[in-house]
């Protein structure tokens, strides 16, 4: 197994609630050996653990960030530091960006804003190499024992077949992933549509029939407009 998943799984095995490793290298478990370079390491925590997965960031010396969108003459993400998680303000957060204090430069750029301490993202030239300083915690929710993507019961998996396990370790079922990756920005952006094409073409053959099936569907329900990825699968 590869040793920045071994080590990713080693931090959070012992943190007491459920987790799984999705991304870039959750597709690299299934697959069984690294596809790409990695911007960052991917987590999926259920929603109902959201604060104690940040707590836990914290008190492992992790610098966590809230990522909030905003509108305004450009669409952007701006990012605001966490200090106290329990926070009310933190509710509604989609997701968490935890950085080793030594790799903050390199990811968030701190700008003035008059609201607490706010980051917004370098240019994407980060790359995983030896140790993993840059994690992102996303949220999804599970009810009646199914996995519930984008909150979209119509998006749903029960979750022993959304979480698998190689070797003792959780990672993310990949079509799920895949369709996260299938949304607009993942299609369009210039950073990412080379990482999301190299993904689809190496894991597309790997999956079963129901995979692809449930892929293809999941997809359709939440962008019926379809998207250059939607084409290629029908």
């Amino acid at each position: 197994m590869n040793m920045l998943i071994q080590q990713t799984n080693d931090l959070f095995k012992s943190a007491g609630f459920d987790y799984a490793i999705c991304g870039g290298f959750g597709l690299d478990i299934f697959a069984n050996k690294e596809i790409r370079e990695h911007g960052d390491f991917d987590i999926l925590v259920f929603d109902d653990d959201k604060r104690r997965a940040a707590q836990f960031m914290l008190d492992n010396g992790w610098l966590l960030f809230g990522r909030f969108g905003e509108h305004g003459a450009v669409w952007q993400f701006l990012f605001y530091k966490v200090e106290d998680i329990a926070d009310s303000f933190w509710d509604d957060c989609p997701n968490f960006w935890a950085i080793k204090p030594s790799c903050l430069p390199q990811v968030l750029q701190k700008i003035n804003r008059i609201q607490g301490e706010v980051y917004t993202y370098q240019a994407r030239k980060w790359l995983v190499k030896n140790e993993i300083e840059f994690i992102e915690l996303g949220f999804d929710k599970r009810k009646d024992g199914e996995y519930v993507a984008r909150e979209n019961p119509k998006v749903a998996l029960p979750i022993d077949k959304a979480i698998l396990y190689r070797d003792g370790i959780p990672y993310l079922a990949p079509e799920v992933t895949l369709f996260y990756k299938s949304d607009k920005g993942s299609m369009e952006s210039a950073y990412a549509k080379p990482r999301t094409e190299a993904d689809y073409k190496a894991i597309m053959p790997m999956l079963s029939e129901e995979s692809k099936q449930w892929l293809m569907n999941a997809i359709n329900v939440t962008y019926p407009d379809g998207y250059e990825w939607l084409k290629e699968l029908l």
